[in-house]
């Protein structure tokens, strides 16, 4: 039994209904029903009669709320008391920086509001990889700066929340002596046979390309694989391949970009468990990156 299945149980109870229970807690509706389920196999009863207009509590239901509403009282407790402690003068916050970050300035900006906050001891993490929601779900950093990646590759995780920076449209890299580099716009039919530079395999630009060839059904003729996106940002330089990437790629790593074709929209995000959302300094890092790229160049 987890504090997360009590609190979802008395959410339901309250509600009536799993799906307006999920609403509130922001979840989804299959992810509530398997906690529950889980927990009613764990004690060995039904919980709720499900009915067709919603649910209603069972007897072991209702001893088990009446016994439950102590434990969220004395779990909201806790709760104000930590979020008061946050709220010290002393924090020590852990941010990881996505590539996006550093290229569009957002990680300047970051530098900058907390060049403001110098009771606050930040630690910033370059080298975050692709498995960002899971660095932050498991604590090993307490915010992210950086994309999300798409749905279909990994489903959002439930307990992460996202506050979009800025958006910048997907373009292709390509070195600045390509002929195609002049284009102002590529289609992804343009790309057929082209040598690709990309990530490790497995890694997120790796799979975005791969199911962007499946879904468009163009071939790529060589593949070069690096292991760190200055090595990538080098060969497409050099001429030995294109890739996906933002705008601001281009300038920082001097390459060209041009614009893909269907248009296609990234954002860069604030990430942070929902837990966190409302800590005063999150809030203010939040308001200060929306207010100050909104300045940027690359804002789409």
């Amino acid at each position: 039994m987890t504090i997360l299945q009590v609190l979802y149980v008395l959410e339901i109870a309250r509600c009536g209904s799993v799906s307006r229970a999920a609403e509130h807690l922001f979840v989804s509706q299959p992810a509530l029903s398997s906690q529950v389920r889980r927990l009613e196999n764990e004690l060995g009863c039904e919980l709720f009669h499900r009915e067709p207009q919603g649910v209603c509590l069972t007897a072991a239901g209702q001893v088990f709320c009446e016994e439950a509403q102590t434990v969220e009282t004395s779990w909201r407790r806790l709760q104000e008391r930590t979020r008061l402690l946050s709220n010290a003068v002393c924090h020590k916050v852990r941010i990881g920086i996505g590539s996006r970050a550093l290229s569009s300035g957002v990680f300047e900006l970051t530098a900058a509001f907390f060049n403001c906050h110098p009771e606050t001891e930040v630690t910033y993490l370059l080298d975050i990889g692709d498995q960002v929601t899971q660095a932050l779900e498991e604590r090993r950093m307490d915010l992210a700066i950086d994309r999300l990646p798409p749905e279909e590759i990994e489903p959002r995780r439930e307990h992460i929340i996202a506050f979009e920076l800025l958006r910048e449209r997907q373009c292709v890299l390509l070195s600045p002596q390509d002929p195609r580099s002049g284009l102002l716009e590529l289609s992804f039919p343009d790309l057929n046979g082209s040598d690709l530079v990309s990530g490790p395999e497995g890694s997120l630009d790796d799979l975005i390309m791969k199911r962007a060839c499946q879904t468009f059904g163009i071939e790529m003729a060589r593949v070069q694989r690096a292991d760190n996106l200055e090595a990538v940002m080098a060969l497409i330089r050099c001429g030995k391949g294109i890739a996906l990437g933002p705008e601001s790629f281009a300038v920082r790593y001097h390459v060209a970009a041009v614009p893909m074709l269907p248009p296609t929209d990234v954002a860069l995000n604030l990430l942070c468990l929902k837990q966190n959302a409302k800590n005063p300094l999150v809030q203010q890092l939040r308001q200060y990156l929306v207010s100050e790229s909104s300045k940027s160049l690359f804002i789409r």
